[in-house]
This record gives C-alpha cells, sequence and structure tokens, in this order.
C-alpha cells in the first residue's frame, strides 16, 4: 500500500500526542481519521501502538493490529506487535502464526521477528525449535550486542533441556 503523505503527518502527531499529552487527544485525533481513511493500514497500526502501549487496551490493539494486517499484508511492522500482544497474553501458537506469516511481509525485520519466535518456543518449552529460531535470528542480524544475546538465549535453552 503507497503511503498517504498528509495522514502520515497526522500519525506522527498522534504518536507525539500520545507520548507528551496522553491516549485520549491522540486517539481522538485518529478515529476523526478513520471516516477519511477507513482502510488505512498504517492508520489502523497506529491506533494499534496507541491502544497497546499507553491505553492499555489489549482487545483494541489486537483488532486494530488485525485489521492493519487485513488491509495490507505486505506492511511488516504490525506482525511483530500483534505477536508480541499474543505472547504477553500467553497465547503462543497464535502468536507463533503471526510471526511466521510476518517473515513473509516485505521489509520485515527478520531477525526481531524470529527472535520473538524463539521466545514463544521457549515459553512453550519447545527448546530444539527456541534453538533454531534463535539461530536463524542471529543469521539475519548485523549488530553484536544482538548476536550476544541471541547467544545466551541459545546457552539457556540448553541448560532448560537438561
Amino acid at each position: 500500500m503507497e503511503k498517504i503523505k498528509w495522514i502520515e503527518e497526522y500519525l506522527e502527531e498522534a504518536l507525539r500526542l500520545a507520548w507528551d499529552e496522553g491516549h485520549e487527544p491522540a486517539l481522538k485525533l485518529l478515529r476523526r481519521l478513520l471516516y477519511d481513511e477507513p482502510g488505512y493500514a498504517r492508520l489502523h497500526h497506529t491506533l494499534g501502538i496507541i491502544y497497546f502501549s499507553c491505553a492499555d487496551d489489549q482487545p483494541k490493539a489486537e483488532q486494530h493490529f488485525r485489521l492493519a494486517i487485513q488491509f495490507d499484508a505486505t506492511f511488516a511492522d504490525p506482525y511483530w506487535h500483534l505477536g508480541k500482544l499474543l505472547a504477553d497474553d500467553e497465547r503462543f501458537d497464535d502468536a507463533l502464526d503471526v510471526y511466521k506469516k510476518g517473515l513473509k511481509a516485505k521489509k520485515s525485520q527478520k531477525s526481531h521477528l524470529l527472535t520473538e519466535t524463539g521466545k514463544a518456543y521457549e515459553l512453550k518449552k519447545n527448546f530444539k525449535k527456541a534453538i533454531r529460531y534463535y539461530r536463524k535470528a542471529m543469521g539475519h542480524s548485523a549488530e553484536l550486542w544482538n548476536c550476544k544475546i541471541l547467544e545466551e538465549s541459545i546457552r539457556r535453552c540448553h541448560r532448560k533441556q537438561k
């Protein structure tokens, strides 16, 4: 989906409002935009972020992340956020499904999605798969600090297997 410049400016403003003044003014602004562009994936993604991070309304956040994916399956960002929301809610199978679909999206941050997939498998106590995904994540990371964290995650899974 092509970015709509004028809406993108409002989305940035809404995020600034959410961090500076709280989620209510930001949600008010974004709800008005829904009337103009109800099918704009980035708008739903931004709503999801604000409901998830600021308003602590997980059901609405999930709804908007899912709508963002529905309206633009190639937009990678909502997959990570939706997966994180589901994993935080201990819905690991759903989170795994979302992360794996996100890997197919354009410009997805594969290292982050693979890391989260590994974490979900680790929390499900499937350490072999967790290790496999942590290793895949290392293959997609060029940052030393991230690789060190992934190496420690692999060691942790090996310890848990014993």
